[in-house]
Order: structure tokens, then sequence, then C-alpha cells
């Protein structure tokens, strides 16, 4: 249980994307830093470290009092488990003080081979209810990075029901799509968030289509671009629920964005233990300066679909600094007229924003400014002044009432370097004690409780003149300059006549921080165990063997009708809303229907489990197991709903399929994030039998907390003030490319943005078959029924061998409008 009482003081964990970022976290007082190595991080993009930096870069680390976390975060396939179980070997030779992962797969390997390596689950593993928290711990983990997407009282909740750590991000860039689930990087171009190779789709402008009509939305354009996040206020009260490490967001940010942030929340995290006060504004600034898209709580608060997203801008734009009044020519240039609302001063960047996607947007350095018709060097909060952005910057089509953003202050950036130049220092303590004529013995004790013991080499005498004071003692103890150290709190116990040479007291000095950084390196134990021989010990234990057939996933009770009707072997109800699911599974079984399964919400968060229950008591033929939560509670059984495991637990290899078929799964379904020659190699003839592969589907590219229909179609902020316009309108979002794709919200309010154009896996059908996958899936958003029973007839053919891929493909792609695509089947 997380304390409630006396508040312990957490940690603050920031990026580093290069070693200059990392040594800026560490002088600006982050209590550890989290980084990748070359591959198997989700910040691919980053400059990330070698294996061969650990040794010097965890000596670095340990000595200045600081943690390092290594990011191993990604999905595994078979091929790359060597490698990794390689870096595994790595840190823990290095004494990394933890590694994070996501995969379930990755997880088991590291418990093999260096169980005593501490292990933390990635928010990548969608940790939002008690129950997938209690999972990774059943894993290992000793810390969950909980989904970002958690209020206030969800995170209480969790921390009421788990004796695990926890780990907030509270600072950074917030993905709109919940972290692990986002498949839209990889369905449209082949790079996967789940791999690290994120190509940011949500800061893409879209189009909003309202029952096939466009609904112009003026300036508004990155309608999935959330705000960043910035809970420096909130500090305190996730101090007071015990979450033990507040974590800032930005692997891919530099040395400036990561020392003023982590200054931030130094600040914020010791004023919440009673060390300091709370941060001053300019501190917050300071830090918001270096890198923002807006910001906001996110959602601490709660759900509020009017403020997450603004959809005017989509990159760094810095801190509003004041709005346009309209443009005057003065010595031959145009000059932008100006309310400033913060001091503005010459060399400041600015930006003054444009219309839709930027249109007569117009950006760049303060040149000139101009106060009462003289020039000046600065402009105060308050004042009307001429801004002259140089000779380059055509300003005359800036229109008045724009607002003005300064990206760039280069006098912030002199004070965040100033600051540098002091570095945050951990305090030591330090005990003397000594009697006359024995060499006095020093013992120090850092701030992580690491304790050394140095004897001195000068035996204590009796002082003639000056014997050594406490006072003395302090100040030459405390000559810890170039050190990460300064001196705490002094104990002596020495006769009050005693002499010792200054010359020895400075030696025993040195000694000590020496020894302090011995003490501080270590290293974690490995095993003989790789990742071969822990494959081959795992069992595959599968309770019940799920039949054979092609089911479909539909979203109306038509759809089903229609699906069993062309012959389809079963159907899951996936209604979004619920709303009439029982009573179409009663309708159906009734209509003589052999297989009707359920499909709860992707996202259980505390207290949702009540879906589960009542998914469970409409005694269905299968439930769809779509999260780490519901895959906790599960127990093998011989009777009752079969529980198939969905593409949403991120299977991606033979460990993972292993561990989560042993939680209770008669099938899994493997992740999307398998190329097609991935999804061939893992379905081999030991898991291909107990493996469910989706045929045929519309990709559902985002999942998110953030209900766009809410955000656009109503004022208001949530499920019980917004009108609930999901009920009466349909939905989708125009790319750049034209297509439409078509957005669906869930019970929870929950919008899957699915692709407009269905993937295929027909091209591989007969290997698969061929290689023992018995059980097929199609699934549904928007088909008419005509349509299914078309989908039913040509996938029964395929798989039956009365018709070849070639015709099924050809087939399929002049179905529907926008056809079928390989999507992340495509092998590169």
């Amino acid at each position: 249980m997380l304390a409630a009482t006396m508040p312990l003081r957490p940690e603050i964990l920031a990026p580093a994307g290069d070693r200059a970022s990392l040594e800026a976290a560490v002088r600006a007082g982050a209590d550890a830093v989290y980084f990748g190595l070359q591959s198997f991080n989700a910040r691919a993009r980053a400059e990330n470290f070698t294996e061969q930096d650990l040794p010097e870069l965890m000596r670095f680390l340990h000595t200045n009092g600081t943690k390092g976390y290594v990011a191993l975060n990604t999905l595994a396939f078979d091929a790359e488990l060597p490698a990794v179980e390689q870096a595994i070997r790595a840190c823990a030779a290095a004494g990394v003080d933890a590694v994070i992962v996501q995969d379930l797969g990755v997880a088991r390997l590291c418990q093999a081979v260096a169980p005593a390596l501490p292990l933390h689950a990635s928010t990548q593993m969608t940790c939002t209810d008690a129950g997938a928290v209690n999972y990774a711990k059943a894993l290992g983990a000793k810390r969950v990075v909980l989904a970002r997407e958690l209020s206030l009282d969800d995170i209480d909740a969790i921390g009421k029901a788990t004796d695990v750590e926890l780990e907030v991000f509270v600072h950074g860039a917030l993905c709109i799509s919940y972290s692990g689930q986002c498949l839209t990087s990889e369905a449209l171009g082949g790079r996967s968030a789940n791999r690290g190779a994120c190509a940011q789709a949500c800061r893409l402008p879209y189009e909003l289509v309202v029952d096939g009509q466009l609904r112009p939305l003026a300036d508004v354009a990155y309608l999935l671009s959330p705000q960043d996040l910035e809970a420096s206020a909130v500090v305190p009260k996730l101090v007071e629920m015990g979450v033990r490490s507040f974590k800032i967001e930005g692997r891919l940010k530099g040395p400036h964005y990561v020392a003023a942030t982590t200054r931030l929340y130094r600040e914020a995290i010791d004023a919440s233990v009673g060390q300091g006060e709370k941060p001053a504004e300019r501190t917050r600034q300071v830090a918001l300066q270096t890198y923002t898209r807006g910001s906001d709580v996110g959602f601490f608060e709660g759900v509020n679909h009017q403020r997450l997203v603004e959809g005017k801008l989509c990159e760094h734009r810095g801190l509003q600094v004041g709005h346009v009044l309209g443009t005057q020519k003065r010595r031959q240039h145009t000059y932008v007229h100006t309310h400033v609302t913060a001091e503005l001063r010459r060399g400041d960047g600015l930006l003054i924003e444009g219309g839709r996607v930027g249109a007569g947007e117009v950006g760049g350095r303060v040149w000139g400014l101009v106060r009462k018709h003289k020039d000046v060097e600065a402009a105060a909060a308050g004042e009307d002044v001429l801004v002259w952005l140089g000779p380059d910057v055509d300003a005359a089509s800036v229109r008045a009432g724009r607002r003005v953003f300064r990206t760039d202050d280069p006098g912030a950036k002199k004070a965040i370097e100033a600051q540098l130049a002091h570095a945050h220092t951990r305090a030591i303590d330090i005990d003397v004690v000594g009697e006359l004529g024995q060499a006095f013995v020093f013992t120090a004790t850092n701030s992580k409780g690491v304790r050394v013991v140095v004897n001195g080499d000068t035996p204590l005498q009796v002082a003639k003149q000056r014997p050594l004071t406490v006072a003395a003692l302090r100040d030459q103890l405390g000559r810890l300059g170039g050190t990460p150290y300064h001196l705490g709190e002094l104990r002596v116990q020495m006769p009050t006549d005693a002499l010792v040479p200054i010359s020895s007291l400075n030696r025993a000095r040195r000694a000590l921080v020496e020894a302090l950084t011995v003490a501080s390196e270590q290293a974690w134990p490995t095993t003989s165990v790789t990742c071969r021989s822990l494959l081959e010990q795992m069992p595959l234990a599968v309770t019940r063997t799920a039949p054979a057939g092609i089911y479909f996933l539909c979203r109306s009770l038509a759809q089903a009708r229609a699906a069993l009707a062309a012959g389809a072997d079963g159907v899951y109800l996936d209604f979004l809303e619920l709303t009439g699911t029982g009573e179409a599974l009663r309708a159906l079984k009734g209509e003589g229907a052999a297989f009707v399964g359920v499909a709860p919400p992707r996202i259980r968060k505390p207290g949702e489990d009540k879906i589960d229950r009542f998914l469970l008591g409409l005694a269905p033929d299968a439930v769809l197991v779509r999260g780490l939560g519901a895959l906790a509670e599960l127990r093998p059984q011989s009777t009752g709903p079969l529980f198939i495991g969905d593409f949403s637990l991120n299977v991606a290899n033979h460990m993972s399929a292993k561990t989560v078929l042993s939680a209770g799964l008669s099938a899994f379904t493997p992740s999307f994030d398998l190329d097609a020659k991935q999804l061939q190699a893992l379905l081999d003839p030991s898991l291909a039998a107990h493996a469910e592969v989706v045929i045929h589907n519309p990709m559902p590219l985002f999942h998110m907390e953030h209900c766009v229909i809410a955000a656009l179609l109503s004022k208001g902020r949530d499920h019980r003030t917004c009108g609930r316009p999901c009920e009466t309108h349909k939905v989708s979002l125009r790319d750049r490319a034209g297509m439409e794709h078509p957005v669906e919200a869930d019970v929870g309010c929950r919008n899957t943005v699915f692709h407009a154009a269905a993937q295929s896996a027909a091209a591989w059908a007969g290997a698969l078959k061929k290689a023992g996958v018995g059980r097929f899936r199609v699934e549904l958003v928007r088909e008419p029924p005509a349509e299914v029973a078309s989908l039913v007839q040509i996938y029964r053919d395929l798989l039956e061998g009365r018709m070849d891929a070639t015709a099924a493909r050809h087939v399929l792609k002049t179905a529907s409008g926008y056809g079928v695509v390989s999507g992340s089947l495509r092998v590169v």
C-alpha cells in the first residue's frame, strides 16, 4: 500500500537522449536518468548510447549519486532475442539500476538472465488499473510506469490496491494514443511506434467529415495533436499519494530543456516534502520556454475534451507574449504593431501564428523594438510596441488579432547555463571518532545510504596550543568543491584537546570521496540461462484449444446476422457502446448461432472491471482478453467461455506467446507489428494451432482517451456534458491524401480511429493454414450487411481452396471504396 501520511521524497527521472543531456540532468539535480541503447528502445531517433558506453556511463552517474535506467522498451521479434539477451547482460555487468521493458517475453528473459537486476514495466505495457500493475509485478516488475491517461483519482485507486512502486509522467509530449496501442505509423508506413520508430502521424493536419459532409473548422487543423504536459502544480498531490518517481519526457530534446525541466520538478518536489519553497513562476516559464506546444495538466484532473487539443499548432511555439494590433511602415520596413503581455527583448525569437495549417505564419528574430517612437532594447508587459523581424521577413500579411509567441529566449538559455555552472550536489554526513594516540576514523554516508569508512594516517595528539575544533573540522571536511557532494551533518567524538594535522584531514577527505565512488559501483549477477534454453523450459500450457474456423468481429447486430447467414463459424460482438450486447447475444443464440463471443473495451481503468463481469454474465462462448488487468484475473478452466488474447497484448515472439497462453488463454492473436515474414516465423508448428490470426480488418490506428467527436461537435468536457453526438453522427477524419478514416467511440467515450482501407492477409492465408493455423478472424467497422456477406464468401473460398490469393486480392480490391492494403504485413 502507498503511504498517505508523511510523504517520502520521490525521485525525479530525467530523459537523456545523448551525453550532453545526461550531464545536464545530473547537474540540475535529477535523482535518476533514463536512456536507450542503439536498439530496442522507444526513441530510435535519439542519439542513444552503446553497450560499450555503459560501464563508464554508470560510473559517472553513480559517482554523482544518480541512478541510470536503460530503456529496452520495445517489442522484440524472435530473431532479435539473442541480441536482447546480450543487452541485458551488458546492463547487469555495468550495474544499471533498472531496465524498462514493454515486451512480456523480454520481461521473462530479464528475470531469467539477471534476476537481481531491477525491472520496470514501461508505459508501453498500457497499465491502467491495479490488475495490470499486479500482472507486471508477477512478471518481476519492481516499478510500473502508469499510462498517461490516468487521473489523480485513478492513480490513487491503483496505489491503494498494490504495493508496486508507481511512476508517472509529469512533463513533456503527450501521445494522443495510449502508449503501446498506437498502430498508425506501422499501418501507414511500416514504422512501428512499438518499435521506437513513431512517425508522429498524430501531429499532421486532418479535416472533419460528419455524416459524409466536410465540417469547416476555421483555423483548427491538428485534430489529434495534444498540448504538452506540465504538471508541476499537481506535484504535491502526487507526492501525498506516494508516487515514487516523477518522469520527464524528452529523449529527443536537448540539454537546455532537460536542465530547465529537471530544475522545475526538483524545486516542486523539494517544496512538497518540506525542503524548500515552491518553484517561482519564472522557473516554470523558463522550463516551458525551452520547448512547448502549449501546456496543460493532461488527464490528471480528469477528461476535458475541450482543453487537451487546441488544434492550431503542432510544433514548438514557446510562450505567448502578446497579440498583433496591426502593421506599420517605418524606415522602409514593415513593423508588427504588438500588444506585449510578457517582457520582450531584442534578439528573442518570435512566431506570429497564421491561419489553417500555418498559412501566413511569420517567424524570425526581434531585430528592432520601437516604443513611443524611440528604439528600445526591451518592452515590458502591458506595453504596445512596434516589432521589426528583420529584412528577410515579410510581415505585410500579418493579420490583427493573431497571437505572438516567443520561440527562443537567449536570456533564459544563459540563465540555465549559469545554473548548471553551479551543479546540484548531494549531501554526505560524516562521523569523526578518535582517541588520543590512535588514528581517527571517518565514516561517510551519502543520500543513497551508501556508507564508507576511512582510517586516518596519523594518530591523535594532545594540542599544545590550538586544539582541533568542530568548526575547523567542518571547514576542512566541507572543502568538497569539484566533487558531487557537499557536507551535511557532522558528528564528532574526539577529546576536546586533540590535534590532527591539516594535511592528514585533507588526505582523509579525498579518500572518503574516492571510497564513496568505488562503493557506488555495482554489478548484478547473471545466470547461464539463454534465450534459447529459457524458451525450451517454458511450458506451453493451454487448457482448452479453441475450435478452428473463420470468425467475424461485428459492431452491430445486422453485421453479425449477415456474417452468420453467409456461413461464418461464429461472431464476436464488439458493440463499442455496449448497448444492446446482451439482447443481441440472446437473439443470435436463439436463432441457432453456434458461437457468439464478446469483446470488452480495450482499456480498463479502476472500477471498470464491472464491464468485464457484465459481459461474462451474458454467458458468451468466448471473451476477447485485451489488457493485462483482465489477463491477470484468468484462471485455466475446462468449462465456460473460451478466452482469446487479442492483438492489444502485443505478442510478438514465442516467449510472450507462451507467457500469455499460460495465463489461461485458449488462443492468442499475434501483434499487428509483425510483417508477413515475421508472422509466419512466429506461427511455427509449436504455436500455429493456438493462434487466432486477423486475416482482414480496417486497422485500429489510434486508440485514445480524447474524444474527437465531443471536442468538435459539442462544448462539453466529458460524457456528462457533451450531449453524446457520437450517437447521432458518423464522424471520420480526412487525411492529406483524401482518405476518410472512421472514428468510433466506445462505452468509456474513448475513440478509435480506423484505417479507411482494410488490411488483408489473403496473400499469406495459404501458408498460414499449411503451417497449422486453423482459426482466422475478420474485423468489421461500418461495412453494410451485403459487404459482410461478400467478405464471408471470399475468405471461406480462399481458406477452403476454391479461390487463390491473387483472385481473392483482386475481388477485395474492388469490393469497397478504398479496396484493401497490405499495411503492416508488407515485407520491406
